[in-house]
């Protein structure tokens, strides 16, 4: 993954871009976030984390350059990770979903998942049919955007059907809930789309009207805007990416 100049946010942050020896401190009273600058499975938890409005901080890595206590604490190298504190020690987490669904169940305050069992199945299984679109995007990527758009666009008329049928602004209804919050970091890149081609991404658009105006939304949800990259923010590291033949994880 390209790693670029982290941008400035309001929460607490560490960073690694010395690659320091030793770890960070133990934690006390607050779980720390292990995340890749761009990488949209690391902003999914950022929002979630946010969402819960839980105590939290970001400790930034350099994927091309890991601390080796890093990589003895992840021998796996999975990214992100989640630290957790417990009286027997730190422990952690790793992949999205399961650090995601950690936290709805750990901060009952603001419950993201539906309470109704059937509803909150059918999302994980939305969930999952989304890869379709992950695995365009990284397609559509990697190959300077001359392929992969047809999968985006079957996996966004499955959910511009699911929008209609559940006629509300979010999945989670009146307001964003766990799959909103899921899809949207690849979602929000699909924007850079724009820089590309102004005219094609609008008539895109226009086929996908209750996805389009629940994108419009979700762009002014405090949490979203919290951790939002522009369009050509996400343009130009993508640029950057391919020019310096590096990997993304999408």
């Amino acid at each position: 993954m390209y790693f670029r100049r982290v941008k400035s946010y309001d929460f607490a942050s560490l960073t690694c871009s010395n690659c320091r020896a030793s770890s960070p401190p133990r934690l006390t009273d607050k779980l720390r976030l292990y995340h890749v600058d761009m990488n949209p499975y690391g902003h999914r938890v950022l929002l979630i984390l946010e969402a819960k409005k839980a105590k939290y901080e970001v400790y930034r890595l350099d994927p091309l350059h890991l601390p080796e206590w890093f990589r003895v604490k992840n021998p796996r190298l999975k990214i992100p990770v989640l630290e957790i504190p417990t009286d027997q020690g730190d422990k952690f987490l790793f992949e999205s979903v399961v650090i995601c669904d950690y936290l709805d169940e750990k901060y009952p305050r603001n419950p993201l998942h539906s309470r109704d069992p059937y509803v909150k199945a059918q999302d994980r299984l939305l969930i999952e049919r989304f890869n379709e679109l992950i695995k365009g995007s990284l397609e559509c990527f990697d190959t300077n955007f001359a392929f992969g758009s047809e999968q985006i666009v079957q996996t966004l008329d499955i959910f511009e059907k699911e929008l209609a049928e559940r006629g509300t602004n979010y999945f989670g209804g009146n307001k964003p809930g766990m799959l909103d919050y899921m899809i949207w970091p690849w979602v929000e890149r699909l924007y850079l789309l724009r820089c590309i081609n102004e005219r094609k991404f609008d008539e895109k658009r226009s086929k996908f009207p209750n996805f389009a105006d629940w994108g419009d939304q979700m762009q002014l949800d405090e949490v979203v805007k919290k951790h939002a990259n522009s369009p050509s923010e996400y343009f130009e590291y993508y640029q950057n990416a391919r020019t310096h033949s590096m990997g993304y994880y999408l």
